[in-house]
């Protein structure tokens, strides 16, 4: 997907500013940049009880794990009980999923 999008003025500086810092190109700041808003967004959403933990896994391709680490980053409490959490450690162990 491509997309041109102008940057107000106001923030212009910061991706060149990153860019240098990072000895990186514009283009994969930005494109962190975005990365980390989708994050951003999606971890909200989960916290706010608009989407369950499957669907957060789905969106950007992470396994569960990825999705445990990624509220650990945001420092989000999993709204998981504890009996389910056991329960599906249980099944993972029967089944040899992990």
């Amino acid at each position: 997907m491509s997309i041109t999008i102008d940057i107000p003025k106001n923030i212009d500086h910061v991706p060149e500013m990153r860019s240098r810092k990072e000895r990186v190109g514009k283009v994969p700041v930005l494109k962190q940049m975005l990365w980390n808003g989708v994050e951003s967004y999606l971890v909200d959403q989960y916290s706010g009880g608009r989407i369950i933990k499957e669907k957060l896994a789905e969106m950007p391709g992470l396994d569960i794990y990825g999705v445990n680490e990624l509220l650990e980053k945001y420092h989000v409490k999993s709204i998981i009980s504890y009996e389910r959490f056991t329960r599906g450690i249980y099944v993972a162990e029967v089944t040899g999923e992990y």
